[in-house]
Parts: structure tokens; C-alpha cells; sequence
């Protein structure tokens, strides 16, 4: 972007500059024109439950290796929704629930998966997806 020669200085200077990093362009900066404002790191989600405010949840892909029970809570108690076939599935989040000793594995991870078939959300044992105990999902993840 060429900057146009303006008479009004250094403010009409700053405001290029400022509307040019808005567009997500770069603008001619001068010596004496201000430092742009840092971007705000976006906040954890933990720290927007804290303030009561709402952000956008990221969503994963994870794959299941073999079919499971989804079930409306953490635990093999809860009332069961479906089953998850062998597929990638879209996953939000992870949690701590009942402990759970299958396929020569013990895990008390749960992670929160939604079904392709019904298009509900909910649980399944995260030892049935592949990766790590917490089917690869960041620490940030957790529900």
C-alpha cells in the first residue's frame, strides 16, 4: 500500500497506520508515527469461565480404533446414547470421570465426542481413541 502525502501530519499518519493493521496490510510507517498495540493473546477458557463470559471451543478430529459406548456422562453408569464406530469422530474436550480397565489399559480420561450418526454429544472412554491417555488432546482441552 502507498501511503498519499497528507497535510494534517502525524494524527492522519497514526490513523493509515492503525486502519492499515486492521485490514492486515502494512502501511509506510514513519519515524515518529506510534507503535501499533500489541494483539491480546486470546484468553484460556478457564479464564473465561472464571469472568462468566462465553468463547468459542476449539474442536479436534480423533480417531476411535474400535467401537465404544457413548454415554451422557462420564461413567459407565450413565445411560448409554450409542456406540462409535472405528472412525475419525469431532471431539471437544476431555475430563476426569470413572476409572475404566479394558483392552489391557486402565484410564479414567473421558473424552467428549459427537456422534456421526445422531449428531448428539457425549461421552466415550478415552481408551478406545488413539494417542495418548488423553487421545492427544492439549492439556487446554479439558472440559
Amino acid at each position: 500500500m502507498i501511503a498519499p502525502k497528507y497535510r494534517h501530519g502525524k494524527a492522519v499518519a497514526a490513523g493509515i497506520l492503525a486502519v492499515a493493521g486492521v485490514m492486515g496490510t502494512a502501511g509506510a510507517a514513519s519515524a515518529s508515527a506510534p507503535a501499533a498495540a500489541p494483539a491480546l493473546a486470546p484468553a484460556s477458557v478457564a479464564d473465561v469461565r472464571a469472568e462468566g463470559g462465553v468463547q468459542a471451543q476449539a474442536y479436534y478430529t480423533r480417531t476411535i480404533w474400535k467401537r465404544v459406548n457413548q454415554r451422557v456422562a462420564p461413567t459407565n453408569k450413565s445411560r448409554l446414547m450409542g456406540t462409535l464406530g472405528p472412525t475419525p469422530h469431532t471431539v471437544k474436550c476431555w475430563r476426569y470421570g470413572q476409572t475404566v480397565k479394558a483392552e489391557g489399559h486402565v484410564n479414567n480420561v473421558w473424552i467428549y465426542v459427537k456422534n456421526k450418526a445422531s449428531g448428539k454429544w457425549g461421552y466415550a472412554s478415552a481408551i478406545y481413541f488413539k494417542g495418548n491417555k488423553y487421545a492427544n488432546l492439549p492439556k487446554s482441552a479439558k472440559c
